[in-house]
């Protein structure tokens, strides 16, 4: 078997999944573990979501009330709140009307966190890597995708085309572990034989012979 064989059964696999990983366990890490303060409209979702009482110790129920909210419910329900950074995502899903917009944070988040352990590990790949191309897939289209649309893909700000490009390409990664499969190099395949196909050599019994 030559290198280029060996490296595309073995190897790009593996890197691929290393990538993965370095890229999605710090990500869920940080959205499950990092406390970070909101405000404004982005803090009093998060306190309607979550049921969080506000500062005056009453629980926020004003978004169900027909009228307006008063001043001082309003300046209340949008008074700094510290909470898990995954609630900045349970936001964007809530504006994009997603159902249980927590519920799907949480998710995101566990997907990127152990999802990318067992990649590296290569311990059930296909099916971890669908979730993290979902998620990846969602973040695109939820924050590049607009912004594309809205300038078009050749007037992107620096910081807007890193983000496209990378959601894009974490994408791609992940698909080519769901359709190609962990490699070698993996425990899928130390248990389950996934992940590569020795080519075999014909031998002498299935040639057939000439006809003279």
């Amino acid at each position: 078997m030559g290198f280029s064989r060996v490296a595309a059964l073995h190897l790009v696999p593996l890197l691929t999944r290393i990538v993965l990983c370095a890229v999605f366990v710090p990500a869920g890490w940080s959205k499950i573990m990092d406390q970070v303060e909101f405000s404004g409209p982005t803090a009093a979702t998060i306190r309607s979501l979550t049921g969080t009482p506000e500062a005056t110790g009453t629980p926020v129920a004003f978004r169900q009330e027909l009228t307006p909210p008063s001043e001082t419910a309003r300046r209340a329900a949008e008074s700094p709140l510290e909470a898990r950074r995954l609630y900045g995502l349970a936001v964007m899903l809530h504006d994009a009307n997603l159902p249980y917009p927590v519920i799907q944070a949480w998710l995101a988040a566990t997907t990127e966190l152990v999802g990318g352990c067992l990649v590296l590990l290569g311990l059930f790949s296909r099916i971890w890597t669908v979730g993290l191309a979902v998620a990846m897939g969602f973040a695109f289209v939820l924050t590049s995708l607009p912004a594309i649309q809205a300038s078009g893909p050749f007037a992107l700000d620096v910081t807007a085309f890193t983000k496209a490009s990378a959601q894009l390409a974490l994408f791609m990664l992940s698909l080519s572990i769901v359709l190609g499969g962990p490699g070698g190099i993996s425990l899928d395949h130390a248990i389950f034989g996934e992940g590569t196909r020795k080519a075999r050599s014909p031998r002498a019994s299935d040639v057939e012979p000439e006809d003279d």
